[in-house]
C-alpha cells in the first residue's frame, strides 16, 4: 500500500514501533495468537481499526501453518 494511503493510526503505531502493520498484525494476530482487543489495547487503537488493518490487508488467522499432531503410539 502506498504510503499516502495509509490512515494516520497506522502511521502513529508506525513511529512508536518501527515496525509496519501488517508485519505486526501477522506477528501478533496469526502467529501469537493475540485477539483483536489484545492487539488494539497494545498499539493504543481501537478493536475496530485492528479489525479494518486485518481485512485491507487480507490476513486472517488461517494463514498460520498447519501444526502436525503426531498420533499417540
Amino acid at each position: 500500500m502506498d504510503d499516502a494511503r495509509k490512515s494516520y493510526a497506522e502511521e502513529v503505531v508506525r513511529m512508536r514501533t518501527g515496525r509496519e502493520v501488517p508485519e505486526l498484525l501477522r506477528e501478533l494476530y496469526v502467529d501469537q495468537r493475540h485477539t483483536q482487543q489484545e492487539i488494539a489495547n497494545a498499539l493504543g487503537v481501537s478493536r475496530m481499526a485492528v479489525n479494518g488493518w486485518l481485512a485491507r490487508y487480507g490476513i486472517s488467522r488461517d494463514d498460520r501453518a498447519p501444526v502436525e499432531i503426531e498420533a499417540a503410539s
